[in-house]
C-alpha cells in the first residue's frame, strides 16, 4: 500500500516511534551463520546486530501457544520496529531463558517494519 503523501508518512512515523516509546524493548538480533556443506547444514556462530528498540507483542494475553512434553512452553510474537529497523527470517534473540527466533516478516510499509516469530522457555519474556 502506497501512502499518499510525505506528511501522511511523517504522522504514520511519529505515531510508530510514540508506540515503541511507551514500552520498548531493546534487542540484539544475530543473524545466524551456518552453511551448507556437502548437502549438510552445518550450523556456526552468528553475526550479532547493533541493538535496536522493538515493541514485543503476544500472539494473546499470555502468549502461549502451547505446551511441549519437555516441560517448556511455545510463545507466538510480534515485533514492531521503527521504519528503518533491520530484521531478517532466521535472526534470532534471547531474552532470559528463552530463544526467538523471527520466522516471518510483514510486507514493507515505509513507516514501521513488522516481524514475527516463535519462542520456547517457561514464560514470555522470561528474565
Amino acid at each position: 500500500m502506497a501512502l499518499t503523501s510525505t506528511l501522511e508518512k511523517v504522522i504514520h512515523r511519529k505515531g510508530t516511534k510514540r508506540f515503541i516509546g511507551a514500552d520498548p524493548t531493546t534487542i540484539v538480533l544475530s543473524k545466524p551463520g551456518g552453511s551448507i556443506v556437502d548437502g549438510t547444514y552445518r550450523s556456526g556462530v552468528g553475526v550479532a546486530r547493533n541493538p535496536q528498540q522493538f515493541k514485543l507483542i503476544w500472539s494473546d494475553q499470555s502468549g502461549i501457544v502451547r505446551e511441549l512434553p519437555d516441560g517448556t512452553r511455545r510463545f507466538d510474537f510480534v515485533l514492531l520496529g521503527e521504519h528503518d529497523a533491520i530484521v531478517e527470517i532466521g535472526d534470532t534473540f534471547d531474552i532470559g531463558t528463552n530463544k526467538y527466533v523471527v520466522t516471518y516478516i510483514y510486507p514493507y510499509n515505509d513507516y514501521e517494519v513488522k516481524a514475527g516469530g516463535i519462542s520456547h522457555g517457561p514464560n514470555p519474556g522470561n528474565t
